[in-house]
């Protein structure tokens, strides 16, 4: 008889940060655009490289890195106009996992 089985002890974390820029400039600011990197990045990125991982590990990687990343923010945000003079608050949400 064969079969696995997969445990996941995994407590999901998640928080809101909020960035307030201001246009100091005379012009109005009608593109913005912030990019993360956080420090499992790379080493996620070399695990699926290398292709020691089993094909359940290196699926849940590669979605992790792609579909769920640690940090993001709201598309709504990235299309918003910042007029001379004014302030814009972005909510930069952050992500994480607790194993134990």
């Amino acid at each position: 008889m064969c079969g696995s089985t997969l445990t996941y002890n995994l407590i999901l974390i998640s928080s809101t940060v909020q960035l307030t820029v201001e246009n100091i400039s005379t012009l109005p600011v009608d593109f913005h655009k912030l990019t993360f990197e956080d420090s499992t990045m790379a080493s996620a990125q070399q695990a699926l490289d290398e292709g020691d991982l089993s094909v359940a590990e290196a699926y849940e990687t590669e979605y992790e890195l792609l579909r769920r990343p640690f940090l993001s923010w709201d598309p709504s945000d990235r299309r918003r106009v910042i007029a001379p003079g004014a302030k814009l608050t972005i909510k930069v949400a952050c992500y994480g996992k607790l194993d134990w």
